[in-house]
């Protein structure tokens, strides 16, 4: 589905990160393993490649726009293009604008200084933003993909040329499009990237880039658990409590939200570009 194509993620040392890279490592790409944590990002890119697989780990702070330079040249430089980009970095800050301690009372009751939003917005905005500047100039050197549609319905046949140069996938969330307590810099941050993607989806098509995002819902991942402590919850607890709040009655594997992007990544969703797939198990509806 991917062979030989390169693809970047990012925050890839673990959760939807990690599921992501193996997800399109089986899918046959070359992948880049980009985390601001050395010691996960190197395990994540030994087990590709104990897997079978290319991959390489590039340290990557997504806060610097140096680093996010130096890391796409240096993909690009080894592996020699850029395909695919999944935009996956993610800081967690949680707060509300009122008064500290009138909210909660858990971890999550507090307000928000300068730092916190400096360290939301620059990772979850502009750092989304900054790599797909830097991926764009390699993605348009890329032959379009070999995706041709003969379609005959009964007036002559149509030759619909369906490929692209690149695809760049942006982690949303459900925070994106709903109020949740406490949660103001992140939902804000992520309701950003919605719109990041319908606006770069745009710009980009004339270039045949496609841009979509994935929106999950609750994940099983190290970032759930921190929000159940903050909330006063011990693990159990917490998994059975936002599972109940989906339809199916489950937290989501990180797996199930990298099918999600291995398809958007893939010549299988050809005529998607500023699409969101929504992955919370009913939870929105």
């Amino acid at each position: 589905m991917l062979l030989g194509r390169v693809a970047i993620v990012t925050g890839a040392g673990g959760g939807i990160g990690k599921a992501v890279a193996m997800r399109l490592h089986r899918a046959g790409a070359r992948v880049a393993v980009c985390d601001l944590d050395r010691k996960e990002g190197m395990k994540v890119a030994q087990m590709l490649q104990d897997d079978g697989g290319i991959s390489a780990f590039v340290h990557t702070d997504t806060m610097r726009e140096e680093s996010i330079k130096s890391m796409v040249a240096e993909v690009g430089t080894r592996f020699g293009r850029v395909d695919i980009l999944v935009n996956n970095a993610a800081a967690f800050v949680f707060g509300h604008l009122g008064q500290e301690g009138h909210g909660s009372g858990t971890g999550t009751d507090r307000t928000i200084d300068s730092q916190d939003w400096d360290r939301v917005l620059k990772t979850n905005i502009v750092g989304y933003a900054k790599c797909i500047e830097h991926v764009v100039p390699w993605m348009r050197r890329n032959p379009l993909t070999d995706v041709v549609y003969e379609n005959d319905q009964g007036e002559g046949v149509s030759t619909i040329h369906a490929g692209c140069r690149g695809s760049i996938i942006n982690m949303a969330s459900v925070s994106s499009f709903i109020a949740q307590p406490e949660f103001v810099p992140y939902n804000t941050t992520k309701a950003g990237i919605a719109v990041l993607t319908k606006c770069t989806a745009m710009d980009l098509a004339p270039f045949k880039i496609r841009v979509n995002a994935v929106s999950p819902g609750t994940v099983d991942t190290k970032g759930s658990y921190n929000h159940m402590r903050l909330i006063g919850l011990d693990i159990e607890e917490g998994k059975r409590m936002f599972g109940d709040a989906t339809l199916l009655r489950r937290q989501c594997a990180p797996e199930e939200v990298a099918n999600g992007v291995a398809f958007l990544a893939s010549d299988q969703s050809s005529f998607m570009t500023g699409a969101n797939i929504v992955m919370d198990g009913g939870q929105t509806i």
